[in-house]
């Protein structure tokens, strides 16, 4: 259909059919005419389009998966061209379908920040204020008043590394904010003095705009989910974690239907599963949990084995089904090795394997480079 012509479907019944096209195929109608290629880059609609998608897993090591557990399905890429320099991407946090990547060179510690979309293959590294820190802690969110505008946060509790403090010197705690709108760094906290700390496997799950994390108090082992307001651009306490949790139990935090937090329990001495749901995250509502789902079975696998391993990612489908990204160490006569799989583990206990993603020899390779999260592929563009 030639761009002069009259379209054939009023624009609102063709953005209705584009809404159902998996987002892997929706990209080959932006040459078919103008209209078309201005509704997929038109912000309402990809927005729109964003919240619809089925939640995947991305698992990143020197290729990039993206995995369906849903469908069943996988795509595997090489990691970009910008990252091979660079080859471990220690950390990631998503927001609509971004990935704020932490970066570090092999044998050191200097790190790197960029922004990525993968489905896009769009990458934006973000140079800091005076440096990183391998113990930074990030988020990635938004205000309340445009969506599409993106902050970056940085907490630098004033703890370096033996190797950075002596490139850096001696330095204070710091709360920063990387602002894309204006390309720029600021401190909102100079000097901080923080109460609390983050739990280090906790990587944070950004939704509707505001990052969450699983912290604790430095003086008293409580557990409690924080949050950070890109609105307001504060801290607060927003309600304490549901369960009695020890050292050596998971508690893995996500997203629960786009505007829930959910809070995976696993103890130390059991197998059972417990999913805990907030109710609808809006303003200052009071946050309280329901225990979602409760799954006991002596065959449950265990989902974090090992301490130098990487806690599960999760979440839950809509048959209420767990389905989750979890590393694991197996043996295999005389050599051990760490095996990446996604499992799915049903409302009644069963669990089965979906897909193993990949495994890596503990012999030779040492502490595996494998990243991975919940991810949403999306038309998001990186900004600019």
């Amino acid at each position: 259909m030639a761009s002069s012509e009259t379209p054939l479907l009023p624009i609102d019944i063709i953005e209705e059919i584009f809404c159902s096209i998996p987002i892997e195929y929706l990209t080959q109608f932006k040459l078919t005419c103008k209209q078309w290629h201005a509704l997929l880059k038109d912000k309402r609609f990809i927005y729109k389009y964003l919240d619809l998608v089925q939640e995947r897993f991305i698992r990143i090591d020197h290729t990039v998966q993206i995995i369906n557990p849903v469908q069943g399905a996988r795509s595997s890429s090489p990691i970009p061209e910008e990252f091979r320099n660079i080859p471990e991407i220690s950390t990631t946090v998503h927001c609509d379908g971004l990935l704020l990547c932490r970066c570090e060179k092999t044998r050191s510690r200097s790190c790197k920040l960029a922004v990525w979309n993968p489905f896009l293959k769009r990458i934006k590294w973000i140079k800091p204020m005076s440096f990183y820190s391998v113990n930074d802690f990030y988020g990635i969110g938004y205000s309340n008043v445009s969506r599409d505008e993106y902050k970056v946060l940085r907490i630098f509790h004033g703890e370096l590394e033996d190797d950075e403090r002596s490139v850096v010197g001696p330095c204070e705690p710091v709360i920063q904010i990387y602002d894309f709108k204006y390309n720029a760094w600021r401190i909102i906290v100079d000097d901080a003095t923080l109460e609390w700390s983050i739990d280090p496997p906790c990587k944070g799950v950004s939704i509707k705009g505001n990052m969450y994390w699983v912290a604790h108090w430095n003086k008293k082992p409580k557990l409690f989910i924080l949050c950070f307001d890109f609105t307001t651009e504060t801290f607060k306490v927003l309600c304490n974690v549901p369960f009695q949790c020890s050292v050596l139990d998971t508690a893995s935090l996500s997203s629960f239907r786009g505007d829930r937090l959910s809070l995976l329990h696993q103890g130390e001495e059991t197998t059972k599963i417990e999913v805990w749901v907030t109710n609808t995250l809006s303003g200052d509502d009071v946050v309280t949990w329901k225990k979602y789902l409760n799954v006991t079975n002596p065959d449950l696998p265990t989902l974090h084995t090992d301490d130098d391993l990487a806690h599960p990612s999760y979440f839950v489908d809509k048959n209420d089904s767990i389905k989750v990204l979890c590393e694991g160490v197996m043996e295999d006569g005389a050599d051990d090795y760490v095996c990446v799989s996604v499992c799915e583990i049903s409302k009644d206990g069963i669990a089965k394997k979906l897909i193993e993603t990949g495994r890596c020899d503990l012999r030779n390779d040492g502490r595996p480079f494998v990243c991975g999260c919940v991810y949403l592929p999306s038309l998001v563009p990186v900004p600019e």
